[in-house]
């Protein structure tokens, strides 16, 4: 029976939703074909052997070393810095050992939001305007030329946010120039580099669930029904205001357009696993937003939603996942 390490907690400032997602697996894990092996990830950086998630008991350190004595397949649901950017594929591919989800070049480009519209700028795919700054290797004469290109070219309202981070941890809306400022400092505490993008008015947020490496499955999309703004970090996981709709309501053109958007963009950020690609439709344009190499599993989350809803129990879809590491 093969051993599957099962990878939570983290360094990002996701830990609590990586968690969560990881008690879901837990509880659907197919233990007849599997064995599962429980490993923290701590925030200072510590692997350790644990028994129970509720209870995590930090006695038991786990050594790099040692991960491939302990487990055949590594299954990390650990989300945001350090896992969804490439660092932790690295030392599985160090140290040769099978996992699932994208590998070190997709995630790293995929991660960064900023280089991820950037690249797909380039294949004529339409996205929302936007500018990037990077406060570490910028100068404030530089900063200051990107603010007045910022007012120059986008319309309010503006969203800023952190270019490496997920589920909204870090974004502002800015309704009014004179916001961007702080807008930046907020963002600015989770990555130095910031992406500003130009809103959407009434936009329809729509998202896919893909799975592959050479055959696809691609879901139906999915709406993310808004009863405000946007949603922050706190609306997503904790007060449980997120609406969706499985099937969206949308047409059938605009369906077949975003699941071909989908299996494009998968392929040319040489994508594997499975991701979930994000799109706004608005003014009957469809827009770009973003791709998540390592959505959320929690109970409240869109991938494993979207493909139970394709006919895939929440077991089926671990053991498929699983199946695809290489």
């Amino acid at each position: 029976m093969k051993k599957i390490g099962l990878f939570f907690g983290g360094m990002s400032n996701e830990t609590e939703v990586s968690i969560n997602s990881a008690k879901n697996i837990a509880k659907h894990f197919d233990y007849k074909k599997y064995q599962l092996v429980l490993i923290y990830w701590d925030k200072d950086g510590t692997f350790y052997l644990v028994e129970n998630i509720n209870k995590i008991n930090k006695k038991r350190i786990l050594p790099i070393r040692d991960f491939k004595k302990t487990f055949d397949i590594a299954l990390p649901i650990t989300h945001g810095k350090y896992w969804e950017d490439w660092t932790i594929q690295s030392i599985f591919a160090m140290q040769k050992i099978k996992y699932c989800w994208c590998h070190v070049l997709s995630s790293a480009l995929c991660m960064d939001k900023s280089l991820f519209k950037l690249f797909l700028a380039g294949y004529d795919i339409s996205q929302t305007k936007f500018v990037d700054i990077d406060l570490q290797l910028m100068s404030n004469k530089d900063i200051e030329k990107k603010m007045k290109e910022i007012k120059k070219k986008l319309t309010l309202p503006l969203y800023i946010k952190p270019s490496n981070s997920w589920s909204s941890v870090g974004i502002s809306k800015v309704t009014k120039y004179e916001q961007i400022n702080k807008a930046i400092k907020d963002a600015s505490k989770h990555d130095s580099k910031i992406l500003i993008e130009e809103g959407l008015i009434s936009p329809k947020e729509i998202e896919v669930a893909i799975m592959g490496n050479k055959g696809l499955t691609i879901s139906e999309p999915g709406e993310l029904v808004l009863v405000k703004d946007f949603y922050d970090y706190e609306d997503k996981y904790k007060n449980d205001e997120t609406i969706v709709r499985i099937p969206a309501k949308i047409s059938g053109t605009e369906k077949q357009k975003i699941q071909n958007l989908t299996q494009k963009v998968y392929k040319l950020c040489d994508c594997s696993g499975f991701a979930r690609i994000d799109f706004f439709i608005a003014n009957k344009k469809i827009y770009l937003n973003e791709i998540n190499t390592l959505p959320g599993f929690t109970d409240i989350s869109m991938f494993p939603m979207l493909m139970t809803h394709q006919g895939m129990s929440y077991t089926q879809l671990i053991n498929k996942i699983i199946s695809l590491a290489y």
